[in-house]
């Protein structure tokens, strides 16, 4: 049988490393969406100063009017495309956080199982408690793994009417 100084060792070891992942997990996400924000922001310099360029050589009010509906519509396109890329970040630095839990959470199991086993070998009549605590955690992970089922459903629904919500407004924008 393991020492109560080891188990405890590894149990805290294993704590540090889920703490690590995460924590490099929601740094990756920062790090894309600081990337995403530099991008943004380089690409709106440019086209700001080209729309200047561009309202400047404008002599006719009819050519800014025409102007006027062009940049809105850039600019809505632009903005969508934007907010989805967010969406999308986030989207994946939530499933990859996620699966980080499910995995432990599926270790945090099998460590209290390994647990009621080896005490059962020691303990006369505690066969049943180990029994009756398999079954549970079968029941338990069942339940889990519908409750994930649900949530990526619903996950998938968001993003789905994110989607076309965003394409909507894109298109009503076009239409104008």
């Amino acid at each position: 049988m393991a020492e109560p100084t080891d188990s405890t060792t590894a149990w805290q070891k294993a704590a540090l490393d889920a703490t690590v992942a995460y924590a490099q997990a929601s740094l990756a996400g920062v790090e894309q969406l600081l990337k995403l924000n530099i991008e943004n922001a380089k690409s709106a310099l440019e086209q700001n100063a080209q729309t200047a360029r561009e309202l400047l050589s404008i002599n006719d009010p009819h050519q800014l009017a025409a102007m006027r509906t062009k940049l809105a519509q850039a600019s809505m396109v632009r903005n969508a495309s934007y907010a989805q890329t967010i969406a999308e970040v986030v989207n994946q630095t939530q499933t990859h956080l996620a699966k980080l839990a499910e995995n432990q959470i599926a270790q945090a199991g099998d460590d209290l199982l390994k647990g009621a086993e080896a005490a059962a070998k020691t303990i006369p009549g505690s066969q049943i408690g180990v029994e009756a605590l398999k079954s549970s955690m079968a029941a338990s992970s069942a339940m889990l793994e519908n409750l994930n089922r649900v949530a990526i459903q619903f996950q998938e629904l968001s993003d789905a009417s994110i989607r076309a919500a965003t394409a909507n407004m894109v298109r009503g924008a076009g239409d104008k």
